[in-house]
């Protein structure tokens, strides 16, 4: 699972990756944040907040497409609701989450040295 999380120098594309794989479903993109990294035990979580307005099939398609990216991505807090003024779009809310191998984790592949 590390291989599949990217590194620091590819979370600029896997932004870009998630962007276009919402765009290419079909979706309006109302929000696309990326927040703080958050660290963990030998990893960092990388959440994005995000607003999309699409159809049912487009949020599907969209949610598909997240699944069959190359790294780790995940979907959280999802909250779909009718879309203001429109009969038949949808809207949804979620905390889109990557990750990559934290600060932490690098220093504990090193083995200590005794005395």
């Amino acid at each position: 699972m590390l291989k599949q999380m990217p590194t620091k120098a590819e979370v600029a594309n896997l932004l870009v990756d998630i962007s276009q794989t919402g765009l290419a479903a079909g979706l309006e993109f109302k929000l696309f944040q990326p927040n703080a990294e958050v660290r963990k035990d030998f990893y960092s979580e990388l959440p994005i907040n995000i607003q999309v307005i699409g159809n049912y099939n487009e949020l599907g398609l969209f949610v598909s497409g997240l699944a069959s990216l190359p790294r780790i991505v995940t979907v959280h807090n999802v909250n779909i609701a009718p879309a203001p003024n429109s009969k038949t779009e949808l809207a949804m809310s979620a905390v889109i989450k990557t990750y990559n191998e934290g600060d932490s984790g690098a220093s504990q592949k090193k083995p200590k040295r005794g005395r």
